[in-house]
């Protein structure tokens, strides 16, 4: 009888410890479910907060200086860059898309990042993927020949970049913004060490930026840019990935493309007022160019179509532009 009633004890003392693990679990496993799901709305929120705040820079108010976005804990940035899409407005302008995760000590370390948020009229320079918890950035305005758009460079704080050797107008450049994560050497020997090499006229570094032959070589490939005024496609190239990098400039063609049109249908209404500018069919040409731009070493047409269009600009009485 004792041996009896010590194994309904025991019996009964197993099957309560199992129904309050599974009730424990069952807490933990909710209350780490309602984590996620606060962590979501969160980084959407945050990935929404993000794209305001780069707003001031995009407009222009900010542009030509260094911005610092202090984030609160670790924080990993997703910039992902459509060239195309379903919608009317995707197709002719493609769509930029910034979503955000933030390190959490409760589950995960790193979710899957909130929703993201779209924009037609953003062009982010950067990694797909910016992880830390301070971020530099600075815009630059893109003109060809026409102002195009205004592009955004996006960088870590924890990641320092050392420009060996770069033209008089960078170094003046970097000079004048002072990043605190851009250095500029006469030789690699004196940059930090972890930095990031970036070598113009020698090769063999972590980016080598061939000026004559309008190159970046970074990861073992090679992308392609052209001079501009504000040496934009440069600085694009130096701090994206190659996929973002091209897809950017795909999207910069494209509005470049619908901007030209505009222009040629500007041309063509002034002609009767006796202020024509002759230039419909170069417009046209350039619109048609630009947005079936396939790949960056076709950036060279372009650029020599882009130089006639503004020589010729600039010689009229009534300016397109």
């Amino acid at each position: 009888m004792k041996n009896k009633k010590g194994f309904e004890f025991s019996f009964n003392w197993i099957f309560a410890v199992i129904v309050g693990a599974v009730i424990m679990f069952l807490a933990i496993y909710g209350t780490t479910q309602l984590v996620k799901q606060e962590r979501k709305i969160s980084d959407t929120e945050a990935g929404k907060q993000l794209g305001i705040i780069l707003n001031p820079l995009e407009t222009g108010i900010e542009s030509g200086k260094i911005s610092k976005i202090t984030f609160p804990l670790e924080t990993r940035v997703f910039n992902k860059c459509l060239s195309s899409g379903g919608s009317a407005g995707e197709r002719a302008f493609g769509i930029q898309e910034i979503s955000v995760s933030t390190k959490s000590g409760i589950g995960k370390d790193w979710e899957n990042p909130g929703i993201p948020s779209s924009f037609y009229n953003k062009y982010i320079f950067s990694s797909s993927t910016i992880e830390g918890k301070e971020l530099n950035i600075f815009s630059k305005p893109f003109y060809m020949p026409f102002e195009i758009a205004d592009a955004l460079y996006i960088t870590p704080r924890r990641e320092e970049y050392c420009f060996v050797n770069p033209p008089i107008d960078i170094e003046d450049e970097i000079i004048k913004l002072k990043p605190q994560n851009i250095n500029v050497s006469i030789d690699n020997k004196y940059c930090k060490k972890g930095a990031i090499i970036v070598c113009f006229g020698k090769s063999g570094c972590d980016i080598d930026v061939n000026l004559e032959a309008r190159s970046v070589k970074k990861d073992g490939q090679r992308i392609y840019f052209e001079d501009d005024e504000e040496n934009v496609l440069l600085y694009g190239a130096i701090f994206s990935d190659r996929g973002i990098y091209e897809c950017q400039i795909k999207r910069l063609m494209k509005r470049a493309s619908e901007l030209a049109s505009l222009y040629e249908a500007k041309s063509i209404s002034l002609g009767p007022r006796g202020c024509s500018s002759g230039l419909e069919q170069e417009m046209a040409q350039y619109a048609n160019i630009t947005k079936n731009l396939n790949k960056t070493e076709d950036l060279t047409e372009i650029k020599i179509l882009s130089d006639e269009i503004r020589r010729r600009n600039e010689a009229l009485l009534c300016k397109l532009f």
